[in-house]
C-alpha cells in the first residue's frame, strides 16, 4: 500500500489544456488496494496557479473527496507556499512512509527541501512525469517539454540529492495512447467525465494531427503503484543545468555528474491503451470509491 501525496498542475476540463493530471487523479483513486491518496499540492504549470488551484478544488468538490489541497507554487522560487509547508512537514513526520508522485512543475519540492534540508530524505520516494531523452515529434511537429523545464533548477535539486527518482519519460509514455473512441468505448456512463475531457482531443487534433493523446501523467501513476507493469530500466542522467531547461535528460558520460535514476518502460506496449472497465464509472452523485473504482481495470 503506497501512501501518496500528488503534487500536480491539474487542468482537466479547462479549455486549451491538458486533462492527464485529472487522469492520473482518478486513476490512482480507482486503485485503494494499492494506495491511498494522502494529500494533492498544485502547481503552475498547465496553467497558473490560481486557475490550477480553483480548477482542482472544483474537481474534489464534485467528486466528493476528503482529501486536502494544498496550493503551491505559482513560479519559480516560489518557496513560501501551503504546499512546500505540508510536504515538509508531512514527510518529516512519516519518514520512509510517504511517496511524492509530481506530474507538473518541480518547484513545491525544491521549495519543501528549502524549508526542511532532510525532505528529500524522508520522502519513500518520487515518481516524476516529465523530461525528454530527444526531441519529442508527433506527425512531424515538435513537442515542448513542459515539466522539468518549468523550474529547472529545482529538478536539478531533487536529481543531485540522492533521492530514489523514478521518471516518467515523454518518450516512454507515447505508447500510452488513447482515441476518443478508445475512451467513449470505456467511459460509456461517464458522461460527465467525457464533457471534462473531450476538447483535448480537438485540440491535439489542431496541434499535432493526432488522432488522440498520450496518457502521460497517468503513466507515472502506474508505475508507482503498479511496477508489474512495466521494465525497470535504470537512466544515468547528466547534471547538467543547461540542458534541464529544456527538460532535456541527457545520459551521463562516464565520469561526469550523474544522477541514476529509474525510466520504467511500458512491458507491453500493445496493450497499452486504457482498456475498457469491467462495471461503469457512476456520475458524481455516488460516493467517490464507488465511482473510481472502475478505474482499476484501466490500466495503461
Amino acid at each position: 500500500m503506497k501512501n501518496i501525496i500528488l503534487d500536480f498542475d491539474n487542468t482537466m476540463g479547462v479549455r486549451g489544456c491538458d486533462v492527464d493530471d485529472g487522469l492520473a487523479l482518478l486513476y490512482l483513486l480507482g486503485n485503494p488496494e494499492r494506495c491511498r491518496v494522502l494529500a494533492a499540492c498544485t502547481t503552475y504549470g498547465n496553467a497558473g496557479i490560481d486557475v490550477v488551484n480553483a480548477n482542482t478544488r472544483a474537481l474534489f468538490e464534485k467528486l466528493g473527496l476528503n482529501i486536502p489541497v494544498y496550493r503551491g507554487a505559482a513560479a519559480p522560487g516560489d518557496t513560501d507556499t501551503e504546499a512546500a509547508r505540508f510536504l515538509a512537514e508531512a514527510c518529516a513526520a512519516a519518514p520512509g512512509e510517504i511517496s511524492v508522485l509530481a506530474t507538473g512543475s518541480t518547484t513545491n519540492l525544491a521549495a519543501a527541501a528549502a524549508r526542511d534540508e532532510a525532505f528529500f530524505r524522508n520522502a519513500a520516494d518520487f515518481t516524476l512525469m516529465g523530461g525528454i531523452t530527444e526531441s519529442l515529434v508527433i506527425n512531424g511537429r515538435i513537442m515542448d517539454e513542459l515539466n522539468f523545464s518549468c523550474d529547472a533548477d529545482a529538478t536539478f535539486a531533487l536529481l543531485a540529492s540522492g533521492a530514489p527518482v523514478t521518471i516518467a519519460t515523454a518518450q516512454n509514455c507515447l505508447p500510452a495512447h488513447v482515441t476518443r473512441e478508445r475512451l467513449s468505448e470505456a467511459f460509456t456512463d461517464d458522461a460527465w467525465l467525457m464533457g471534462a475531457i473531450d476538447y483535448w482531443f480537438a485540440d491535439m487534433g489542431e496541434r499535432y494531427a493526432w488522432d488522440g493523446f498520450a496518457v502521460w501523467d497517468q503513466v507515472a501513476a502506474t508505475a508507482l503503484i503498479k511496477p508489474e507493469l512495466f521494465a525497470n530500466e535504470p537512466l544515468l542522467v547528466a547534471l547538467n543545468p543547461r540542458l534541464l531547461f529544456a527538460g532535456y535528460l541527457e545520459r551521463a558520460l562516464p565520469g561526469t555528474p550523474q544522477a541514476v535514476v529509474s525510466a520504467p518502460v511500458i512491458a507491453n506496449p500493445s496493450a497499452s491503451q486504457i482498456v475498457p472497465p469491467t462495471s461503469p464509472m457512476p456520475s458524481p452523485a455516488g460516493s467517490a470509491p464507488a465511482r473510481c473504482s472502475a478505474l482499476k481495470d484501466r490500466d495503461i
